[in-house]
């Protein structure tokens, strides 16, 4: 039996709290897109064990050794008959979460292959060490959708004592999910990922992390009132201009007007095009450099792409007009080859 499972991409739209003085500390808004996936293959039928990955994908291959790893030590489960195939992957580190999507991926297909129904795919993120500040790529790996997470408990003795992102956080649960709301179907996705290196990540970002928390407590009170007054009344109205009203203020406060300013000239361009062009909802996602604009057709999301070309001609880079994805990752069982 083989396992096939392709899981969606993760947009984080922002943080919310990154003071704590409320005890607790992160929280945070994202949704879940239908491409660029991470298609991940595996069986338990192979004559022995092994990791395959196109040549392009080769940075994930310690990625997928450490993760099974941690889930057949946990469940002392030999590896000597799994064939593990990464067939499609995108970047890490520009903000789309795709180690914690591949990491999910894995654990999943392992247990799913021994049968192991009995754990929880919180408990799995919690193995595969993922979910330590933001809980919008795990829930998101399960259910799609556009997703409220309310961080950890935070203090001396609490989940987290420090302002630390998930890499360095791992000892911390998954992030509480507040509510999960269905991302309207026909909102239209342009996803531009600038050909200008990867955002923050490791020490750098541990680094942003420490010198710039905490946020004063007045902007991380308005990033809270924008989300619950704005942001989430426009997902279940359908209402694309009340939820860019909440998306765009809250890219000028908060943690979220940190990432920006730390961003490349190129990213900053892209989101005062988008402004100019007067598109409803943009934003960047994570420490960037991917950032998107919404649309509320494929009309729109076409001509709006073709003008992200032109102003992107010198610099190159990807671009996808994506869908919501609402249903998480797509779990197959197929026969052997």
């Amino acid at each position: 039996m083989k396992i096939r499972i392709t899981a969606p991409c993760r947009i984080h739209l922002s943080l919310i709290d990154e003071n704590g003085y409320t005890g607790r500390v992160d929280g945070g808004i994202g949704l879940m897109l239908d491409r660029p996936n991470v298609v991940f293959e595996a069986t338990n039928n192979a004559k022995e064990f092994k990791i395959e990955a196109h040549k392009y994908y080769r940075e994930s291959i310690e990625v997928i050794n450490e993760k099974a790893s941690k889930v057949f030590k946990l469940f002392n489960i030999s590896n000597k008959n799994f064939h593990f195939h990464l067939k499609r992957y995108y970047p890490s580190h520009v903000g789309l979460g795709s180690k914690t999507q591949l990491s999910l991926a894995i654990a999943t297909a392992i247990t799913r292959l021994k049968n192991i129904n009995q754990i929880s795919l919180k408990e799995l993120t919690k193995i595969v060490e993922r979910g330590g500040t933001s809980g919008i790529g795990w829930r998101g790996f399960d259910k799609g959708g556009f997703i409220l997470d309310a961080g950890h408990d935070f203090g001396k003795g609490k989940e987290k004592e420090t302002f630390l992102p998930s890499s360095a956080s791992k000892s911390a649960d998954p992030a509480l999910t507040i509510i999960r709301y269905s991302i309207p179907e026909n909102w239209r996705f342009v996803l531009v990922i600038p050909n200008i290196g990867k955002g923050a990540y490791g020490d750098e970002e541990i680094s942003i992390f420490q010198n710039y928390a905490p946020i004063p407590k007045e902007e991380v009170n308005e990033v809270s009132h924008q989300i619950l007054m704005k942001v989430i009344p426009g997902i279940i109205k359908q209402d694309l201009e009340c939820f860019g009203e909440g998306i765009k203020r809250i890219q000028n406060i908060g943690f979220k007007k940190i990432e920006i300013s730390l961003q490349h000239n190129i990213v900053k361009d892209i989101l005062n095009f988008f402004e100019e062009y007067g598109l409803k909802a943009y934003g960047m996602s994570s420490f960037g450099p991917s950032v998107i604009g919404i649309t509320e057709s494929d009309s729109e999301a076409n001509n709006l792409l073709k003008e992200v070309q032109i102003r992107l001609k010198g610099t190159g880079g990807h671009i996808y007009i994506c869908k919501p994805n609402n249903c998480g990752a797509k779990i197959e069982y197929l026969d052997d080859d």
